[in-house]
C-alpha cells in the first residue's frame, strides 16, 4: 500500500465496484491531489482514452462520491490524517460486518470448557463463545491496522528478514519487528529475534529494534528483558515508539486524539452493537434448541 495521495485516491477508487488496480491508478494520476479528487469528482466525466472512450462510468462516479462521503471528513487535512481516518473506518467497518456475519454455527463451542467453568446457563455458553470469537477477530484485524498506521505515519517496509519495517534517519536505518503488546513474545520467539539482529551484517548503519505500540517498560516480559540482544536499548515502546515513527514529539497523543474525533463521528457505539447482538443470537440458540441446562447437553453433543 502507497501512503500518498496517490494511493490514497487509489485505495478509495477501488472500493467502487468495476475499478481495478490499473484504472484507479490512471485516475490517481490524472486527478494529481487528494483535494483536487473530493471537489471536482466530476471532472472524471471528461476523462476519456486516447481513442475517446470514457475511462469511467456515471454510475462509478457517484460511488466515488459515496465513498470519499463516508470515509474523508475533511480533504484539507494533511495525508497523514486522512490515511488515519481511512484506515480506523475500515477496521471498525470491517469489525462491525464481521459482528453481523457472526452466528451460532460459526461459535466453535468446546464442550471440555464449558463442563470445566459449569456453565449450565445456555446464555453463559453464548456469551463467552460470542466474545471469544470477536475478540480473536477483532485483535487479528486490529494487527493488520496498527501495521499500517505505523507505515501512513513514517515507516517503510523492509526487505531485512525478520523485520516489518524500517525508519531511515540521520544515516542509520533502524530495522524495526512490531508487536502490538509488552508481553506477547514467548521464550523462543526473543531467541529467534535475537538471531535475526546477529544475522545484520553492517551493525552500523542498521540498527535493530523491537517495537511495542502499546504499554510502558514496567510491563515489558521477563522474557524480553532478560533475553532480548543490548535490552533495553534494543526497544521502544508505546509513546515513544509512535513518536520515534513519526519524528515529532507528541504524535502519539495527537493520534489518539484523531483516532478519537474520527470514532465520535461514528452514529453507532460498537457496545451498543456488540451487545444487540449477543442478545439475537441467545433468541436464536432459545428458538433452534430451547432453553435451560437439557439445551446446553443437546449442544455439546454436537461437538464431540
Amino acid at each position: 500500500m502507497d501512503f500518498t495521495q496517490e494511493g490514497l485516491i487509489k485505495y478509495i477508487c477501488e472500493k467502487v465496484e468495476g475499478i481495478g488496480s490499473k484504472t484507479a491508478d490512471r485516475i490517481a494520476g490524472y486527478m494529481e491531489d487528494i483535494t483536487n479528487f473530493c471537489n471536482n469528482t466530476e471532472k472524471l466525466t471528461d476523462f476519456t482514452t486516447s481513442k475517446g472512450r470514457r475511462v469511467v462510468k456515471d454510475s462509478q462516479i457517484l460511488d466515488i462520491k459515496e465513498v470519499i462521503t463516508e470515509y474523508i471528513n475533511n480533504p484539507l487535512q494533511n495525508e497523514k490524517q486522512i490515511w488515519v481516518s481511512v484506515l480506523i473506518k475500515d477496521f471498525v467497518k470491517n469489525s462491525i460486518n464481521e459482528l453481523n456475519n457472526t452466528s451460532l454455527e460459526k461459535l466453535l463451542i468446546n464442550p471440555f470448557l464449558v463442563k470445566a467453568f459449569g456453565f449450565d446457563d445456555y446464555k453463559e455458553v453464548v456469551t463467552f463463545y460470542f466474545y471469544q470469537k470477536i475478540t480473536r477477530s477483532v485483535v487479528t484485524s486490529w494487527g493488520f491496522t496498527v501495521e499500517n498506521l505505523l507505515l501512513c505515519s513514517g515507516a517503510e517496509k523492509t526487505e531485512m528478514p525478520g523485520f516489518d519495517m524500517k525508519i531511515e534517519r540521520d544515516n542509520k536505518t533502524y530495522q524495526l519487528q512490531i508487536k502490538s503488546s509488552p508481553n506477547t513474545m514467548s521464550i523462543e520467539q526473543v531467541r529467534q529475534l535475537n538471531t535475526h539482529i546477529r544475522n545484520i551484517k553492517d551493525k552500523f548503519s542498521n540498527i535493530p529494534i523491537l517495537g511495542m505500540t502499546y504499554g510502558t517498560r514496567e510491563q515489558i516480559s521477563t522474557q524480553i528483558q532478560s533475553t532480548l540482544t543490548d535490552y533495553p536499548n534494543s526497544t521502544k515502546i508505546g509513546q515513544e515508539l509512535w513518536d520515534f515513527i513519526a519524528n515529532e514529539k507528541g504524535y502519539c497523543v495527537k493520534l489518539l486524539d484523531l483516532i478519537d474525533n474520527i470514532s465520535s463521528s461514528f452514529n453507532f457505539k460498537f457496545s451498543e452493537e456488540l451487545e444487540n447482538k449477543r442478545k439475537d443470537l441467545i433468541l436464536e440458540w432459545e428458538k433452534l434448541f430451547g432453553k435451560g441446562k437439557d439445551s446446553v447437553d443437546f449442544v455439546l453433543k454436537k461437538y464431540l
